[in-house]
């Protein structure tokens, strides 16, 4: 089987171009800029564990799905109480 190419060739000056733009800032409060990694990783592996049980119609665990419907919570907590120390919750609100 033939399978056309995808690719097309660019001049070096435009790849040179292309590799060397900066990535610009993401719009994020300043707060939120050197977040802990370890707690946005948490957050990220429970969401990730409580979507995989939870489409598992056929072999459902239920122990195991509460227990990381649990560590979601947790994980979101610490990761709110974080922000809140950083005080983020106060931005644009007055509070």
């Amino acid at each position: 089987m033939n399978l056309p190419s995808l690719a097309c060739a660019l001049p070096d000056a435009r790849l040179h171009e292309l590799v060397e733009q900066p990535l610009p800032m993401p719009d994020l409060p300043q707060v939120c800029i050197g977040l802990e990694a370890s707690l946005a990783r948490r957050l990220a592996e429970a969401k990730a564990r409580l979507d995989r049980l939870e489409h598992e119609v056929d072999s459902r665990d239920l122990s195991a799905l509460a227990t990381a419907r649990v560590e979601f919570a947790l994980a979101s907590r610490a990761l709110a109480d974080e922000l809140i120390a950083r005080g983020l919750h106060a931005l644009g609100n007055g509070d």
